[in-house]
């Protein structure tokens, strides 16, 4: 299945990206072989894998267990103010 170009637009768009004519074309025929293989994949039989929740596969007991002591933690940190670990400071000024 080839995308059009108008489609390929469009996903940019939504991603924000900018895309010369050519980067269309190309992301045209790249993405619809991709749609392809997902098609290709859908025709496999999926009787055989047994259906498991995600909850089911990632569920254990809660138990309690000693973390590691503060001191110990804070000597590990690159950088520490009293008992607090310093991080770099992060803006978002919008003029993307």
């Amino acid at each position: 299945m080839r995308l059009s170009v108008d489609e390929v637009r469009k996903i940019a768009r939504l991603a924000r990206l900018r895309l010369s004519p050519e980067e269309e074309e190309t992301f045209a025929a790249q993405l619809g072989q991709i749609i392809d293989y997902f098609d290709h994949l859908s025709e496999y039989p999926s009787g055989a894998i047994e259906d498991r929740s995600v909850s089911e596969t990632l569920e254990r007991d809660d138990v309690h267990r000693v973390s590691m002591p503060q001191e110990d933690f804070l000597n590990n940190a690159p950088s520490v103010r009293s008992s607090f670990l310093l991080v770099p400071q992060v803006k978002v000024t919008g003029d993307d």
